[in-house]
């Protein structure tokens, strides 16, 4: 799965409701026996793992969005917003939240406008997918702590992966396939910022010196350009009930 965009990496730690950002650490190494506090705390995590969802914080379309995976998105999105040493805050916190929610409504139109154009993920590529998870897990164990720690159910985990596999096709036809990086938008761009293109040995660098940072640069802004107008149609006509803020 190559696009994050409005995904949150599945490898990332969920956080439960009275934890938020402080991720699922585990002081325990592999194999080692489980001390009664420990069994303890995990049951805690648990029970706040399924508590939080069964909380609906948003709908798109009549489809809830639990508070579940909103503290998982906040939770993959905060080292954005926070500096080394920073200090949270209720306000910085409001907004990893709100911009949380964004992410999460974009992304469930996207895949609803993927599911009504009829595009399909095989269980075969799901499976290819969920294997790789288990390879950095390292054992069939592992893989059963990592969801656990995750709150995710095998099967849960394989909705997520269906759902980024989606995201990733109706991105493909919606985004990648309409930005332009011809030679000839290339070399525009060249001729406009050329003066500022120099080499190390401070030379002004020639055009095809110069393609691969122009176009991975037009391509970055090309996609964000794309990405804001392709979020605006998709909410055109969406019904979006936001429960909790």
């Amino acid at each position: 799965m190559k696009k994050r965009l409005l995904f949150a990496a599945v490898i990332l730690a969920v956080v439960s409701a009275q934890f938020l950002f402080a991720g699922c650490k585990r002081s325990e190494s592999p194999g080692a026996k489980t001390t009664p506090e420990q069994a303890h705390q995990k049951e805690m995590l648990n029970k706040s793992f399924e508590e939080s969802k069964k909380v609906i914080a948003a709908t798109v379309n009549g489809t809830p969005i639990s508070e579940f995976f909103v503290l998982r998105e906040m939770n993959a999105i905060a080292p954005q917003y926070l500096k080394p040493d920073q200090m949270r805050t209720p306000d910085l916190d409001a907004k990893i939240r709100r911009d949380a929610i964004t992410i999460l409504v974009t992304q469930e139109l996207a895949v609803q406008e993927a599911r009504k154009r009829g595009i399909q993920i095989q269980p075969a590529a799901i499976d290819r997918e969920l294997q790789k998870i288990k390879a950095t897990a390292g054992s069939e164990g592992a893989f059963r702590e990592y969801l656990g720690s995750n709150g995710l159910t095998a099967e849960e985990l394989k909705k997520v992966i269906e759902n980024e596999l989606l995201f990733e096709r109706i991105a493909s036809l919606e985004v990648d396939a309409k930005i332009d990086l011809s030679d000839a938008v290339l070399k525009e761009r060249y001729d406009r910022e050329k003066a500022g293109r120099k080499d190390a040995a401070h030379q002004q660098m020639t055009f095809e010196a110069a393609k691969g940072m122009l176009e991975q640069q037009a391509r970055a802004e090309a996609m964000e350009k794309r990405m804001k107008a392709w979020e605006k149609e998709l909410r055109k006509n969406a019904l979006i009930e936001i429960i909790r803020q």
